[in-house]
C-alpha cells in the first residue's frame, strides 16, 4: 500500500510538472509577441524601478537622462519620483514623459498636467497626466474630470503623498508609491491580482490587454463530521447500527484541480473571460461487511477529466467597484464510474467532475487603496445558481460566497490574509444510478453517506496565507490555507487544508 501511495504520488509530481512545463510553452511564446508589439517604445522596455513592460504603461512611462549619460527608463512619474530619490545627488539632465494622447515623449516641465478625475492612475488615490497641447488636457478634463495643473504643482502634490519637502527639485517632487501591474485595472491590481489566490477576484484590463493564468489547487479531506462535531468512523458502520449504518466508510479524499484562465479587454470597462481545469480525485475507503466480519481497507476510488467550462463578463462601475456576471457550462463528464465490491457504480456526487447544469454566477468586488499603495484590501461577494436539474435528475446546492483580503506590498513581492466564508444548500433531487449505492435490496447497493444528497453542502469559514512575486509581466505565488469553522449538512468528510499555486503573464 505504502509503495502504490508512493508510486501515485510520484505520477502526481511529474504530471503537474510535464504541464507545467506545456503551460510554459503556450505563454512564452505569447510573451515574445507582446514583446514584438511593443517595438515602438523606447528602451529599456522594463521599468527600473518596478519591472513592468514599460509598453503596457505607454502613456504614463518617463525617460531619465542624467548629467553623466546614464539613461533610466520607468513606467510612471511614481517610479520616475522613486528612482530620483533614490539618486537625489545626481543632476538631471532632461526628463521626459509620454504625451497622453499619442504616447510620444515630451518634455515633462513643459508639458500641460492633469491632476485627479475619474481616470486612475499609477498606484494613486490622485491621478497624474500629461499632454503636449493644452485643448488636449481640456478635453480630457471634460470626459474625465480633474484638474489642469502645472508640472510643479503636479510634483508638489506628488511629493506630499510620500511625505516629500516641497523645497525639493521639481525632477525629485514627484516621488510616489511603487507601480500597479496596469494602470486602468483599479487600486491595488498589481498586489490582488496574482495567481495564486484560492478564488478568482474579478477584476479588469485596459482595452487590448491579455492575461493567462495557470493555477494549480490541492485539497485534502480527512475524517467524518455532522454539523460541526467530528464523527468517529467506528460509530457509523454496520456493526453500530443507527443512526449511520453504512457498509462503506469514507476515510480521506483528495481534490487536485489545474486551471487555465484567459482574460482580455475589449474595453477599459469591459473584460471577457474564460476559464477550464482539468480534475483528480481519489477517495479512500473502509469496508464493513457486518456483524463478525473485519473491517477491511478498499482499493481507493479515483476518477479524472475535465471539468465545467466558465465564461465570465466583467465590468468596472467605478474605481471601487467591480461588477461581473459568469455563465458556467457543464462540459465537466457526471456519468464517471468507480468500482466497489468488485461491481461497477456510477460514482457518488463528490466524485463527478462537474454540475451537469448551466449555472448562473453574479459578483460584485470591492477593492480599496491606502494613499501610499502599499496597503489594499477588498471584498467579494458571489452567487452559484443552478438553473435546473440536469440529465441524471438533480441539481448541485446554490452557493453564497464572501471573500475578503488584507495586503501588504514588499517591492517586486506581495504577502497577504484572506477570509473565505461559504454556504453551500443540499442537492436537490437525486442521480437514480447513484441511488443504487445506498439501497441494497436492490442486490448491487454498497450503502455510502456520499451517496446521499441529504450529506451535501453546508457553511465553512476558510483563512489563508499567501505570497506572490513579480518580475516584468510574469508573476508567480503560492497561497495555502486550514478552515477555521465548518458546520456540515448530514455526514460528510471534513476539509483540513488546502495549497494553491499559479504562475500568469500579462502581455
Amino acid at each position: 500500500m505504502a509503495s502504490n501511495i508512493k508510486g501515485r504520488s510520484i505520477k502526481m509530481r511529474n504530471g503537474f510538472i510535464s504541464l507545467l512545463f506545456l503551460v510554459f510553452s503556450i505563454i512564452l511564446p505569447l510573451n515574445s509577441f507582446a514583446a514584438g508589439a511593443a517595438d515602438g517604445v523606447e528602451n529599456p522596455k522594463a521599468c527600473k524601478q518596478c519591472g513592468m513592460d514599460r509598453a503596457v504603461f505607454a502613456r504614463s512611462r518617463m525617460l531619465i537622462v542624467y548629467a553623466d549619460g546614464a539613461t533610466v527608463g520607468v513606467c510612471s512619474l511614481h517610479c520616475a519620483a522613486a528612482e530620483m530619490k533614490q539618486n537625489k545627488n545626481k543632476q538631471i539632465k532632461s526628463l521626459m514623459v509620454a504625451d497622453y494622447t499619442t504616447l510620444t515623449l515630451i518634455d515633462a516641465k513643459t508639458a500641460t498636467w492633469v491632476v485627479g478625475g475619474k481616470k486612475e492612475g499609477v498606484m494613486t488615490s490622485l491621478a497624474k497626466w500629461a499632454f503636449a497641447r493644452e485643448e488636449d488636457a481640456q478635453k480630457f478634463v471634460q470626459e474625465n474630470g480633474g484638474k489642469v495643473t502645472p508640472f510643479d504643482q503636479a510634483t508638489e502634490a506628488a511629493g506630499a503623498e510620500v511625505g516629500e519637502s516641497t523645497e525639493m527639485k521639481h525632477e525629485q517632487q514627484s516621488h510616489m508609491s511603487h507601480n500597479m501591474k496596469h494602470m486602468d485595472m483599479g487600486p491595488g491590481a498589481q498586489m490582488v491580482f496574482n495567481p495564486a489566490f484560492g478564488d478568482q477576484i474579478y477584476h479588469t484590463h485596459p482595452a487590448g490587454m491579455w492575461m493567462v493564468n495557470y493555477q494549480y489547487m490541492h485539497m485534502k479531506m480527512s475524517g467524518l463530521r455532522a454539523g460541526n462535531k467530528d464523527v468517529d468512523q467506528n460509530t457509523v458502520s454496520y456493526k453500530r447500527g443507527k443512526p449511520y449504518n453504512y457498509m462503506m466508510i469514507p476515510t480521506t479524499m483528495s481534490m487536485d484541480m489545474q486551471m487555465l484562465m484567459v482574460m482580455y479587454g475589449f474595453t477599459d470597462q469591459l473584460t471577457g473571460m474564460v476559464m477550464g481545469n482539468h480534475q483528480e480525485n481519489e477517495m479512500a475507503m473502509l469496508m464493513d461487511m457486518g456483524p463478525g466480519k473485519k473491517i477491511t481497507r478498499e482499493d481507493p476510488m479515483r476518477t479524472q477529466g475535465f471539468g465545467d467550462v466558465e465564461l465570465r463578463g466583467i465590468y468596472k462601475v467605478n474605481k471601487y467597484l467591480v461588477g461581473s456576471l459568469g455563465l458556467s457550462l457543464p462540459t465537466g463528464d457526471i456519468d464517471q464510474k468507480v468500482e466497489m465490491m468488485h461491481k461497477e457504480y456510477r460514482a457518488p456526487y463528490d466524485m463527478q467532475l462537474g454540475s451537469g447544469t448551466y449555472d448562473l454566477k453574479p459578483a460584485l468586488t470591492y477593492n480599496g487603496l491606502s494613499n501610499d499603495a502599499k496597503w489594499n484590501w477588498g471584498a467579494q461577494t458571489m452567487y452559484t445558481y443552478r438553473m435546473d436539474d440536469n440529465k441524471n435528475g438533480y441539481r448541485l446546492g446554490n452557493v453564497f460566497k464572501v471573500n475578503s483580503w488584507f495586503q501588504r506590498a514588499l517591492g517586486p513581492a506581495s504577502s497577504w490574509l484572506r477570509l473565505a466564508y461559504s454556504d453551500t444548500g443540499r442537492i436537490r433531487g437525486h442521480d437514480p444510478e447513484i441511488d443504487k449505492l445506498i439501497h441494497p435490496v436492490t442486490g448491487m447497493g454498497a450503502p455510502t453517506p456520499d451517496a446521499d444528497p441529504d450529506n451535501y453542502g453546508g457553511r465553512r469559514l476558510d483563512g489563508a496565507l499567501g505570497v506572490s512575486y513579480q518580475k516584468g509581466p510574469f508573476s508567480v505565488g503560492v497561497e495555502g490555507g486550514v478552515p477555521m469553522y465548518q458546520n456540515l449538512n448530514g455526514l460528510q468528510l471534513k476539509t483540513v487544508w488546502f495549497i494553491n499555486a499559479g504562475i500568469q503573464v500579462m502581455f
